[in-house]
C-alpha cells in the first residue's frame, strides 16, 4: 500500500476516532439521565481514557506517513490494525447508542438503557483492552521502530492483537425473521425483557404472552436487535409443530457443525439440546417462536416436547406464545411478560411511519382507525397495505369498514406481504386467530363451544349465567366452568371485568367478562364459513329465554338490574342477521321462522325458537326509551308468535295485550280498545271468562273504556268481571280484588268518592295486602281525609324491605309527600320526594324514563 494510500485509511480513521470529544458528549448525556459521573462503570471509564491516546498515536502515524519515514510494505502491514481500530470505534458508536439515554427519555426508557448497559460492559471490556494494545503497539512499535524493520514489528503486532480473538468461542446468528424498522413502543416490555434475561452466572427463561398478532414476534426480534453486538449466538427455531421443531433444530446443528446428525434417524432435538448444555457452546440465546399447542409441549402422547428445551448457565430461553397456560408452565408466572394492544399514539406512529406520512390533518383519521382496529399491530400492518396498494386513505378504509360487518370481515381477511413474519404463518389478522379457533375446537372443546356462544352476544360485560351451561358441558360445572373460561383467558380471548361495586346482581349473574371486539367479529365469520352461525343463535337465544324467566322470583330492584345487565345481549341476538327486523316494515316475520314445525310450542334443539324469541322481546321492551319503541317491539313479538303459534295462542294473546297496553298508554284510547276488544273475546272464545288472563284483559278494557268517560260501559263490564271472579277464585283472591280496585278508580273518576272508599275499606279487611292498604292511602287522600292517609302510609314505611319485595316501595313514598304537600308540610313534602327521586335514580340510571317523571 503506498504512503497516499495509508493516509487516506487514516483520514476515515482520524474523522471517527478525530471526534474524540464526543467522550465529553456522552458524559453529559449520562448526567442527564441521572447518573454520576463518578459512577459511569469502568468499561466506560476505561474507553474514555483510551480514546484520546488513540487519536494521538494515530497523529504520530499519519505524520511519518505523510514525511515518507514509513515504507508502502509497512503501511500495508499496518492496513489490518487501521481497519481494526476503525471497527472497534464503530462498534462503539453503536453501544453509546444503545446504553445512554437521549435527553427527554422517558423513565421506562432510561431504566431499560440502564440494564441494557450492564450487558455491554464485558464487550465494553474488550474493546478497551483491544484499542490499548493497538495504541501500545503503534506507539512502541512502530512510532519508536526504525523503518526498516518497520514491516516485521507491525507484522508482529498484528499476530499478537489477533491471538486473543482466535482462542475464543465462535458466535453464531440464525435469525430467520427481519427486523422491523418501523417497530414502535413496548418499552416497557423491552425493558422487562432485558432485566429478565440479564441476570448472569443462571439460566434465564422468559414468555411472551399475547393475542395473536399483537406483535410478539416483534418484540423479541426488537429485544435482539439491541443486542446485535453482543458475544452472543443468537438462534431461533419456529415450534408451532414438532416438525418445524426439529427442522429449526437441525438448522442449527448445521449452522454449528454438530456431528452425527446426518441420519434418517437421528434424534436432533436431544443432540441439539446437548450441544447447548456444553461448554463448547458459550454464551447464547434461543427463541422458541410460536409455541401455541400445549399438548404438544406438555403431553405424553403428543411428544412432550419441553423436555428437549435446553437449560444451561450459559444460556437464555425466550418463549412467545398465544397461551398464557404453557408461558407459565414454560417460565413461570413471574417470568411472564404480557402484551397487550398498541396505544392510540404507539398507533398512529406505526401508520404514519408505514405511510411515509406524519400529516397533522390525517391525525383524526389515524386515531380513529387506531381505535376501530383495537390497537392490534397486526390489523393495523394490514389496514395499512391495503390503503398503499389500493392508493386509499385512511378515511376512506374506515368509510368502508364501517359499512358493515361483511366488509370489515373482507378488510381483516384481505391477504399482504409482511417480511417481519414467519413465511409459514397466515399474515391476515382473521386467518392468524382462526387458527387458534379451529385448535380449540379440535382439543378444548368447551372453550370452542364458549367462544362461539359469547360471540352471539354483545362484546361487553357478558354475565357468566349467559354462558356457564356451555362452558361447564356434562362434568362438574363449576370446575369445567373454571377451567374453560381460563383456557380463553390464557389465549387474551377474553378478559375478566371489574365487579367491585357491582352489588347483589352479580350473586345472581356472576362475573362478568369482554370478549375482544374484533375476535367477536371474527368469530362469527368463522360460525358463517362452517355453516354454524344459526346453531349458535338458536342456542343463545335458549338461554336468554331461560334467564330472563328466572328473574320473576326476584325483588323489584334486583330484577331491574338483572335484566338490564342482560339488556345490550339481547339486543345484541336481536340484530344477528336470522333475526335481523327491518323498520321499514310494519309487521315482519324473519325467514327463519317459515317452515318451522314446533313441539310443544317450542322448535327443536338448534333451530331458532320463535316462542323464546317473542319471550326476549318482550323483557326488552321495560327498557325501551320511550313508548314508540316499546309499542314497536311489542308488534315484533306478536307477530313471529302470530306466524309461529297461531292467532290464538296464549303467547301470541300475552303480546297482543301488551300492544293493546301501549295503545292506551300512548293515548290511542280508540286503538287500545279495539285491540282489547278483539283480545277478550279471542280469550273468552279459546279460554273463557273464569281465567285470570281474560279477567285481566277485562279490566283492562274496562280502564280503556274510563278513560274514554264510558263509565256506564264500564262498570258493567266490571261487575260481570267482579261476580264471575268471586265464584271462580273468591273474594279475596288478587284478581277479584284487581276488578275490586278498578271499579273503584271508575267510580272515583265520577266523583262518587265516598262510595270508592267504602270499596277501598272493604278491600282492605278482605286481603289485608300491601297493594290493597296502598289503595285505601289513596282513597283517603282522595277523600281529603290526610291524616287518616298519613298514619297508614307510615305504618306501612316501618317495613321498607316489604313494600320493596312488592314494588311499592315509591309509591308509598309519592303519596306520603303528596299528603305532606296537601296538608302545608312542604319540608316533609320535599324530604320524601328527594328519596323517591334518589331511588328511582339508583335503580334504574338518571337517564331513564321512570327516573325524569
Amino acid at each position: 500500500m503506498s504512503g497516499a494510500e495509508a493516509l487516506i485509511v487514516l483520514g476515515i480513521i482520524a474523522n471517527t476516532a478525530g471526534v474524540i470529544d464526543f467522550t465529553g458528549k456522552i458524559l453529559g448525556r449520562i448526567k442527564d439521565a441521572g447518573e454520576n459521573v463518578h459512577n459511569i462503570p469502568k468499561a466506560f471509564r476505561d474507553v474514555q481514557s483510551t480514546l484520546p491516546l488513540l487519536a494521538n498515536a494515530l497523529k504520530q502515524t499519519q505524520q511519518r506517513i505523510e514525511s515518507g519515514t514509513l515504507g508502502e510494505e509497512a503501511c500495508a502491514a499496518l492496513k489490518p490494525v487501521l481497519q481494526d481500530c476503525q471497527s472497534s470505534i464503530s462498534d462503539l458508536n453503536d453501544i453509546f447508542d444503545k446504553c445512554l439515554p437521549r435527553d427527554g427519555s422517558s423513565k421506562i426508557h432510561r431504566g431499560w438503557k440502564a440494564v441494557i448497559s450492564l450487558r455491554q460492559d464485558k464487550k465494553l471490556e474488550e474493546i478497551s483492552e483491544l484499542l490499548q494494545k493497538r495504541v501500545s503497539f503503534l506507539t512502541y512499535h512502530h512510532v519508536t521502530t526504525p523503518a526498516s524493520n518497520a514491516v516485521d514489528s507491525v507484522s508482529a503486532g498484528i499476530t499478537a492483537l489477533h491471538f486473543k480473538d482466535a482462542k475464543g468461542t465462535k458466535t453464531y446468528s440464525r435469525i430467520p425473521v427481519q427486523w422491523a424498522e418501523d417497530f414502535t413502543g413496548r418499552e416497557e416490555q423491552l425493558s422487562d425483557v432485558s432485566s429478565k434475561l440479564s441476570q448472569t452466572g443462571k439460566h434465564n427463561r422468559v414468555a411472551v404472552v399475547g393475542l395473536g398478532g399483537v406483535g410478539k414476534t416483534r418484540l423479541v426480534r426488537q429485544y435482539i436487535e439491541a443486542q446485535k453486538n453482543a458475544d452472543i449466538s443468537v438462534f431461533w427455531v419456529h415450534a408451532g409443530t414438532a416438525e418445524r421443531m426439529k427442522s429449526g433444530s437441525r438448522d442449527i446443528a448445521n449452522a454449528v457443525g454438530i456431528q452425527g446428525c446426518d441420519g434418517p434417524n437421528v434424534d436432533i432435538l436431544s443432540k441439539v439440546k446437548e450441544w447447548l448444555e456444553s461448554e463448547a457452546s458459550g454464551r447464547w440465546l434461543l427463541i422458541y417462536d410460536n409455541v401455541d399447542d400445549i399438548d404438544l409441549m406438555y403431553d405424553e402422547e403428543h411428544g412432550r416436547l419441553a423436555t428437549y428445551f435446553p437449560r444451561s448457565n450459559r444460556g437464555s430461553v425466550v418463549m412467545t406464545t398465544r397461551n398464557r397456560q404453557i408461558g407459565i408452565k414454560f417460565a413461570t408466572a413471574k417470568n411472564i411478560i404480557p402484551l397487550s394492544a398498541l396505544t392510540d399514539e404507539e398507533s398512529i406512529t406505526l401508520m404514519a411511519t408505514r405511510l411515509g406520512q406524519d400529516n397533522p390533518e390525517r391525525r383524526s383519521d389515524l386515531k380513529q382507525l387506531a381505535n376501530t382496529l383495537a390497537g392490534i399491530p397486526l390489523a393495523i400492518i394490514q389496514a395499512v397495505s391495503f390503503i398503499q396498494e389500493n392508493e386509499s386513505t385512511p378515511a376512506r378504509y374506515l368509510e368502508l369498514y364501517e359499512a358493515n360487518e361483511s366488509n370489515q370481515i373482507e378488510l381483516l381477511s384481505q391477504d399482504f406481504e409482511d417480511d417481519t413474519r414467519d413465511p409459514e404463518l397466515k399474515n391476515p389478522i382473521a386467518s392468524t386467530w382462526m387458527v387458534t379457533f379451529e385448535y380449540m375446537k379440535a382439543r378444548q372443546r368447551l372453550a370452542a363451544n364458549t367462544l362461539c356462544m359469547m360471540s352471539m352476544f354483545d362484546s361487553q360485560a357478558i354475565p357468566e349465567a349467559l354462558i356457564s351451561k356451555t362452558a361447564g358441558g356434562d362434568s362438574d360445572p363449576s370446575t369445567s366452568v373454571e377451567k374453560t373460561l381460563g383456557m380463553l383467558r390464557a389465549y387474551s380471548l377474553i378478559s375478566p371485568r371489574d365487579i367491585t361495586g357491582a352489588g347483589a346482581c352479580i350473586d345472581q349473574v356472576g362475573r362478568l367478562f369482554d370478549l375482544h371486539r374484533l375476535v367477536r367479529l371474527v368469530t362469527r365469520n368463522w360460525l358463517t364459513m362452517c355453516s354454524t352461525y344459526d346453531h349458535w343463535v338458536a342456542n343463545a337465544i335458549d338461554v336468554m329465554s331461560i334467564r330472563y324467566d328466572e328473574v320473576y322470583h326476584l325483588e323489584e330492584e334486583a330484577r331491574y338490574k338483572v335484566k338490564l345487565t342482560y339488556l345490550p345481549h339481547a339486543l345484541g341476538l336481536m340484530s344477528s342477521p336470522p333475526l335481523l327486523l327491518k323498520d321499514d316494515e310494519e309487521v315482519f316475520v324473519p325467514e327463519v321462522f317459515h317452515g318451522q314445525t314446533l313441539q310443544n310450542d317450542h322448535a327443536e334443539k338448534g333451530v331458532i325458537c320463535p316462542t323464546c324469541t317473542g319471550n326476549i322481546l318482550a323483557h326488552m321492551t321495560h327498557f325501551s326509551v320511550n313508548l314508540t319503541q316499546y309499542l314497536r317491539i311489542v308488534k315484533k313479538a306478536a307477530a313471529i308468535c302470530t306466524f309461529s303459534l297461531g292467532a290464538n295462542h296464549p303467547e301470541t294473546l300475552v303480546h297482543r295485550y301488551r300492544e293493546g297496553k301501549v295503545l292506551f298508554y300512548l293515548g290511542d284510547v280508540t286503538g287500545a280498545e279495539v285491540k282489547l276488544q278483539g283480545l277478550l273475546a279471542s280469550y273468552e272464545l279459546t279460554l273463557g271468562l273464569r281465567k285470570r288472563v281474560t279477567l285481566e284483559i277485562g279490566v283492562e278494557l274496562a280502564n280503556t273504556l274510563r278513560t274514554q268517560e264510558r263509565y256506564d260501559e264500564a262498570e258493567c263490564l266490571l261487575v260481570r268481571l267482579q261476580k264471575t271472579s268471586c265464584e271462580e277464585h273468591g273474594q279475596e283472591d288478587q284478581v277479584t280484588i284487581d276488578i275490586m280496585q278498578a271499579l273503584s278508580n271508575n267510580m272515583i273518576a265520577q266523583g262518587r268518592d265516598e262510595e270508592a272508599h267504602e270499596l277501598n275499606s272493604k278491600i282492605s279487611k278482605l286481603v289485608n295486602t300491601i297493594d290493597s292498604k296502598i289503595e285505601l292511602a289513596e282513597s283517603y287522600t282522595k277523600l281529603s281525609q290526610h291524616s287518616d292517609a298519613e298514619t297508614l302510609l307510615l305504618s306501612l314505611l316501618e317495613d321498607e324491605d316489604a313494600l320493596r319485595r312488592e314494588g311499592c316501595l315509591n309509591v308509598a313514598r309519592r303519596l306520603l309527600a303528596d299528603t305532606f304537600y296537601k296538608q302545608g308540610l312542604f319540608d316533609k313534602a320535599e324530604g320524601f320526594q328527594r328519596q323517591a327521586l334518589t331511588y328511582r335514580q339508583q335503580s334504574y340510571g338518571e337517564d331513564h324514563i321512570v327516573s325524569a317523571s
